[in-house]
């Protein structure tokens, strides 16, 4: 999954809550699906080529964003106390509001502050002017029975990164873990970065969430994979 999404992971699972009087829906399913501790460890082990990730989403209290909002840490296994990427999450109801949830992303004013939040034994904080948002880069979640599916659209979503002006990034969430993509294109639409073998897949360490009504999920191995690496 640009997802969506390490550094602060830790032997604790978050606590996810959602305020009493929020709206129902797949907001709040996504919301639930996307917090939690994962790693693509298996998935480096068997593929040459994926780095072996840690992450780590923890519900944070900014308020101007609503009740489901998650802070986003990602480190690499090796070097647990260095996040290669921190990001706030947003989610927020779509159209119609039972099937499709939004994700806004921001990144972080001041990154190395936040930097093991999730591991603080309260949810971090932040101030909205402290978030950048990344205009173009949300991410539309389309419920498909027991998972979210989605992605960024067209070329909205900007980047400098390794002569690509914008990237796409897809999503897949379920109970077994987040699987995402992010691709480099330039300006012709020309391919610049990003694995062409696949998603990088993140596995669920800590205990899925309680969905009621939700059938069965499908193995993480099988089908689209998809986070948020670049």
């Amino acid at each position: 999954m640009a997802f969506l999404a390490v550094g602060c992971a830790t032997s604790s699972t978050p606590v996810v809550s959602v305020a009493a009087s929020a709206p129902a829906g797949a907001a709040n399913r996504s919301y639930q699906l996307l917090a939690g501790r994962f790693d693509s460890a298996d998935q480096a082990r068997s593929s040459p080529g994926y780095p072996a990730i840690q992450m780590v989403a923890c519900p944070a209290d900014v308020p101007s964003l609503g009740p489901r909002v998650l802070y986003v840490e990602q480190t690499r296994v090796d070097a647990s106390d260095a996040p290669v990427r921190q990001r706030v999450y947003a989610l927020e109801p779509g159209e119609p509001v039972d099937s499709v949830a939004v994700a806004r992303v921001f990144e972080l004013e001041n990154p190395r502050a936040a930097s093991g939040a999730c591991a603080r034994g309260r949810p971090p904080q932040f101030a909205r002017d402290e978030l950048i948002e990344r205009v173009g880069c949300a991410v539309a979640l389309h419920a498909e029975g027991a998972l979210f599916r989605g992605a960024t659209t067209g070329r909205g979503c900007p980047t400098t990164q390794g002569e690509a002006t914008y990237v796409t990034s897809e999503w897949m969430i379920d109970a077994v873990g987040v699987r995402s993509r992010e691709t480099g294109f330039d300006a012709t639409g020309a391919r610049r970065w990003g694995n062409e073998a696949g998603p990088v897949a993140f596995v669920r360490r800590s205990p899925p969430p309680v969905l009621p009504s939700e059938p069965a999920s499908s193995p993480l191995p099988g089908g689209p994979q998809v986070t948020d690496l670049r």
